[in-house]
């Protein structure tokens, strides 16, 4: 893999500015749920374990459900696919809110509303990413998915988990009905842009029978030496990111000693670090190339993950957090973008759902993993003491994940050229 800069970008036009704004809207709603979901976990259970089965149910429809609806979004008119699952999501957060207003919920119902969201969150993701190169040129692709990026955090991280936990003070309720409100707004926006004629429809590349469409994404990744790294890359960093995710609320009120504000305004502080990596992508990428690029941006999550878990105290962890979270969107900027490039349109849903699978797939995994090293090492270590393990265990792999793919970017076989050069 040569480490050639990335070509210049150019303006982006006005209709993706309106389908990012779609996307920020949404990502408002999904940061006041998430915060809400697992918040609610935590006042039904102190269990570590069961606090990641929630979580992990948000996840599970990814492993489920990803490489079909990859098949169906190489179908479909994606804007119309992301306002149908958009619309169904604020009817389910609709429906669970007033039932919060009426009665006790049970961690099994939690469970059960978030894999429906979880659901609506595969299809609406993976259009989504599938429907940039339709909406911004070629040579503008990384600038547009570090916008893209940069929105999800803001939107997700710094607006709408805090907004999330300001919402629980007045009720578990509030912030679900309040999802419920700007999914519908954003639903109907982007019903908004398909009526301007901005939803085009791409045949799909070698269709065929249904079940053959879905392992096409598949044999595309395997085929490819720079897909394959990817997804390789993708498998272990995202099982051991969820594996930190999965106690990081108890990780919070409990080691940190943080409330539910608390919680919302570090996850807030380390949004800023995200948008700041998503921003200065496509920069980084030209000074650097791809091969440093992405072994630096690994290099910072490792060394940042293993320094929560061995100085978890609140100044150094917002620092700590801040960067990582630069890190990751740097890395996920970048990858993205690679993807774009490299795949023909018809497959690009396919793949993106591959990748798509995998990155959230695993982390039901990740999830379980992170539940039960907690469980496993709350009785020799305390809780508090337990709660840091996740964070050691994914900073050391991410170090070895590092020298396996060292050598194999500097050698590897797929030249990574300039955005316009890779169709």
């Amino acid at each position: 893999m040569t480490g050639a800069p990335v070509a210049r970008t150019t303006r982006l036009p006005s209709r993706f500015w309106l389908f990012w704004s779609c996307l920020t809207a949404g990502g408002v709603a999904d940061g006041m749920t998430l915060i809400a979901l697992t918040w609610s976990a935590s006042t039904v259970t102190d269990s570590a374990l069961q606090i990641s089965l929630v979580a992990m149910a948000e996840r599970l429809p990814w492993l489920l459900f990803a490489l079909p609806m990859g098949a169906v979004v190489d179908r479909m008119p994606r804007i119309a696919l992301m306002a149908a699952a958009g619309a169904l999501r604020a009817a389910a957060m609709l429906f669970l809110g007033l039932l919060l207003l009426t009665t006790d919920v049970s961690m099994a119902a939690l469970m059960a509303f978030a894999v429906f969201f979880g659901t609506t969150e595969v299809a609406y993701g993976i259009a989504a990413d599938t429907a940039v190169p339709l909406l911004a040129p070629e040579k503008a692709l990384s600038r547009a998915n570090g916008h893209i990026r940069a929105s999800q955090i803001l939107s997700n991280d710094f607006v709408g988990r805090p907004l999330g936990g300001l919402l629980l003070k007045a009720g578990l309720a509030v912030p679900f009905l309040g999802n419920a409100l700007v999914n519908g707004v954003s639903a109907a926006a982007l019903l908004v842009i398909r009526r301007r004629g901005d939803d085009p429809v791409v045949t799909s590349a070698g269709r065929g029978r249904f079940t053959a469409e879905i392992g096409a994404g598949l044999k595309l990744v395997r085929a490819e030496p720079i897909l394959q790294m990817l997804a390789l890359s993708a498998v272990v960093l995202n099982t051991l990111y969820a594996a930190m995710l999965a106690g990081q609320v108890l990780f919070v009120r409990d080691t940190l000693g943080l409330g539910s504000l608390g919680y919302a305004l570090l996850l807030s502080a380390a949004a800023v670090g995200g948008v700041a990596g998503s921003q200065y992508a496509r920069r980084l990428l030209e000074r650097l190339g791809t091969e440093k690029s992405l072994l630096t941006a690994l290099l910072t999550m490792a060394l940042c993950f293993l320094g929560v878990g061995l100085v978890p105290t609140v100044p150094v962890v917002v620092v700590l957090y801040a960067v990582a979270s630069a890190a990751v969107a740097f890395w996920s900027v970048s990858t993205l973008t690679l993807r774009q490039l490299s795949v023909p349109d018809g497959t690009l849903g396919r793949v993106n759902a591959t990748f798509r699978m995998v990155t959230f797939g695993m982390s039901v995994a990740g999830m379980l993993l992170g539940g039960l090293l907690v469980e496993a090492t709350s009785g020799p270590l305390g809780q508090e003491q337990a709660l840091r393990v996740p964070y050691w265990v994914a900073g050391a792999a991410y170090l070895l994940l590092l020298a396996f793919l060292r050598p194999r970017l500097r050698h590897g076989s797929a030249d990574v050229r300039e955005e316009g050069d890779l169709r």
